[in-house]
C-alpha cells in the first residue's frame, strides 16, 4: 500500500470534510490502518501528521482552525472500550454526539460565536475544552483541558458542542492577562 492508496474499499461515511481529514487512532483502525502504518505516514515529509496523542491530520501542511478544533475535541472525547465510533448515537453511554461530554470553552467558544473581541480561531495558541472533573486528561499541544464538577448543557455552534456564553466567558477571562481584552469581552457579552 502506498501513500495514495485509499484508506478502505468501504464507501466513505457522510462526514464533512474536516472530519474526514482529522481521525483518531481508533478511527484509522476501523479503516484498516494500523499504528505502524500511521506512524510511517507521519514521518518527516510524509503525507500525514500527528496533531495530538492519538489524533492524526491526513494531509501535510498546517491545520486549519476548524481542524485544530475537531482534533481538540477528539483528543478529549471519552470513548468506552469496545464501542466502534460509528455506532454511537446521541444519548449513548459516551454522552451526546461523537465528542462525548467534551465541549469547546473559553476564547475558542467565543470565536465560534463570532464575538468581535475574541481573536480568530486560527490565531489561538490554546483551545479550551471543558470536560468532567473526573476525566484523567492532560493539557497538551494546543489543547487546554478545563475541568468542571458539573458540565453545562452544550449548545451547538457550526456543528460543534460549545459551552454557554457565561461559562465560556468565565473560562476566557481567567486566562487573559490584559485588562483591556477582558473589558472588551465583558462589554460585548453584556
Amino acid at each position: 500500500m502506498d501513500h495514495d492508496t485509499p484508506l478502505s474499499a468501504r464507501p466513505p461515511r457522510p462526514l464533512d470534510t474536516v472530519r474526514r481529514r482529522v481521525l483518531t487512532t481508533r478511527q484509522l483502525r476501523e479503516y484498516g490502518v494500523g499504528g505502524a502504518e500511521a506512524a510511517d505516514r507521519c514521518r518527516p515529509g510524509g503525507p500525514w501528521q500527528q496533531l495530538l496523542p492519538g489524533v492524526f491530520l491526513l494531509h501535510p501542511g498546517p491545520p486549519t482552525g476548524e481542524e485544530r478544533l475537531h482534533a481538540a475535541l477528539l483528543y478529549t472525547a471519552h470513548r468506552p472500550q469496545g464501542v466502534p465510533s460509528q455506532s454511537r448515537r446521541a444519548g449513548s453511554a459516551a454522552g451526546p454526539g461523537p465528542y462525548g461530554e467534551a465541549m469547546v470553552t473559553g476564547l475558542a467558544a467565543l470565536a465560534l460565536r463570532r464575538f468581535a473581541a475574541a481573536p480568530p480561531l486560527l490565531s489561538l495558541d490554546r483551545i479550551g475544552v471543558l470536560v468532567p472533573r473526573t476525566r484523567r486528561l492532560r493539557s497538551t499541544g494546543f489543547v487546554q483541558v478545563v475541568r468542571a464538577v458539573e458540565l453545562p448543557e452544550p449548545q451547538e455552534v457550526t456543528g460543534v458542542p460549545v459551552a454557554p456564553v457565561p461559562r465560556a466567558l468565565a473560562d476566557a477571562v481567567t486566562r487573559l492577562q490584559e485588562p483591556v481584552a477582558v473589558r472588551r469581552l465583558l462589554t460585548e457579552a453584556g
